[in-house]
């Protein structure tokens, strides 16, 4: 008779506990639950290198700091959080998307929150599959922008929405507006080409400027790309000939069709992605054998 094992469950680490993914569940108490009163940060796992790991654990300091959060030990370095990333499962091949995410203290109901003290979760999952990317830009009543628009918190609605009006015009993602600029997508930066420029919304705009996006930009400058950081209305986009996004999960990802107009994916945009993945592989940081 063959004996067919299971395979091993998922595992989290939460509150400094190894344990079965399917076996955490937040205290009916706990305040990024309750009211988003938490940061995280999302991050690439490939071949076994955590990309942008220093950039990444940087700024999830800032949002903590910004949030009037302490960042537990255990994920306040890229090296510590790698280790913690051995202990899932990961190892010199595994690829996949690391969350991080830091919570306050649960405490009693009220906004009010007792101290600076917080607790962590790190989660492996895999890759999102890859997508056509057809963008849309909002109006601004489409979608808000979100309060602290420079701090990755766990009070996401501003997202969730921008995302929900993507879904509602028939498209992958939508671009926010707000006071005559265009902004960034749900979960991503926006990145254009005029007249042989590379453009993109200023990080002074009530936007996140992720780390994908400053490793773009230090890798064009540096390729003799003539980079525009500035605000743009929606007129701007209409004369765009090629465009994309980027996060930290898909990198760089070209836009096949914004409103509705198919786009280029010319070979110098394709060096330029291939210069940015480089560069991220570079700065990751490998998971201890």
């Amino acid at each position: 008779m063959i004996s067919h094992s299971k395979p091993a469950p998922a595992l989290c680490w939460a509150r400094g506990v190894l344990r079965p993914a399917t076996e955490f569940r937040p205290h009916v108490s706990d305040r990024a639950f309750r009211y988003g009163d938490g940061v995280f940060a999302t991050m690439a796992l490939e071949r076994g290198h955590l990309l942008d790991a220093a950039a990444h654990a940087s700024r999830l300091l800032a949002s903590a700091d910004a949030m009037g959060l302490s960042v537990p030990e255990a994920v306040r370095s890229p090296e510590r959080l790698c280790e913690i990333l051995a202990l899932l499962g990961a190892s010199g091949s595994t690829d996949g998307v690391v969350r991080v995410q830091v919570s306050a203290e649960s405490g009693g109901r009220g906004y009010g929150r007792a101290g600076d003290g917080s607790w962590e979760l790190v989660e492996i999952h895999p890759f999102p599959a890859p997508r056509v990317l057809t963008v849309a830009i909002l109006e601004p009543d489409d979608a808000p922008v979100p309060a602290l628009p420079s701090v990755k918190s766990c009070s996401a609605v501003a997202h969730v929405l921008c995302a929900r009006a993507a879904a509602g015009r028939g498209v992958v993602e939508a671009v926010r507006t707000a006071g005559g600029h265009v902004l960034e997508a749900s979960a991503s930066n926006l990145f254009w080409i005029h007249d042989r420029a590379l453009c993109t919304p200023s990080s002074s705009l009530p936007l996140y400027p992720g780390v994908t996006r400053s490793v773009v930009l230090d890798v064009a400058r540096s390729a003799g790309w003539e980079i525009h950081e500035g605000e743009f209305d929606r007129a701007a986009l209409a004369q765009a000939g090629s465009a994309f996004l980027t996060n930290a999960v898909r990198g760089v990802e070209p836009v096949a069709e914004l409103e509705g107009s198919p786009l280029e994916w010319p070979p110098e945009l394709e060096a330029l992605r291939e210069a940015v993945q480089a560069a991220r592989i570079e700065g990751g940081l490998p998971v201890p054998s």
